[in-house]
């Protein structure tokens, strides 16, 4: 066997490796049920019958948690297998849709910081204290360098040694002392 034949054997596309189940109003149906989020989705088999697999709870996983926020959703059931990806929740009528975003909005919880009012370090942490659309907030960072993520030239997500996660929607919106306090950091 020549070198390029063994090279063509080894190619394989995505399709071949994984399968992705897409998942719109066409084929699934987002339900509460005790409060948390189910779906029950429509199989067809080879043969060209129809099953439908019910999962009781789901959880919603963000493939791009930082720019598409309602694109690209995993859905996984309660072993924490994907069962299907949601392109974008538009695919899904408005009950579903609230009922996904709820979910989501509950899982990236993130509060927004709109002032920094004090911002001390010491033996490698840095103390912060912040105003947010959650009202005050005081946490501290580890390595404040490798814990504040700039998403394009704008937005900052900063995590704390808890791993919850705080935003800054507009470095250009904070106000002067605020700006001044960070930067050294960006």
């Amino acid at each position: 066997m020549n070198e390029a034949s063994q090279e063509k054997e080894t190619v394989r596309k995505l399709s071949d490796v994984a399968e992705i189940r897409y998942l719109h109003r066409g084929n699934t149906e987002i339900f509460l049920k005790n409060g948390f989020p189910g779906a029950r989705i429509l199989c067809r088999q080879e043969d060209g019958t129809k099953t439908v697999e019910e999962h009781n709870r789901i959880w919603l996983h963000r493939a791009f948690p930082f720019d598409l926020l309602e694109e690209y959703i995993s859905v996984q059931n309660k072993d924490q297998e994907e069962i299907g990806l949601i392109r974008e929740m538009a695919d899904f009528d408005e009950a579903a849709q609230e009922i996904l975003r709820s979910e989501l909005e509950h899982k990236y919880y993130t509060p927004r910081i709109t002032r920094i009012v004090s911002l001390k370090e010491a033996h490698g942490y840095s103390f912060w204290q912040a105003e947010s659309d959650a009202g005050e907030l005081q946490f501290t960072l580890q390595d404040t360098f490798r814990n504040l993520l700039r998403v394009g030239e704008d937005k900052v997500f900063v995590f704390d040694n808890y791993g919850n996660r705080y935003v800054i929607e507009s470095l250009k919106a904070l106000d002067r002392h605020s700006l001044r306090r960070i930067e050294l950091y960006l």
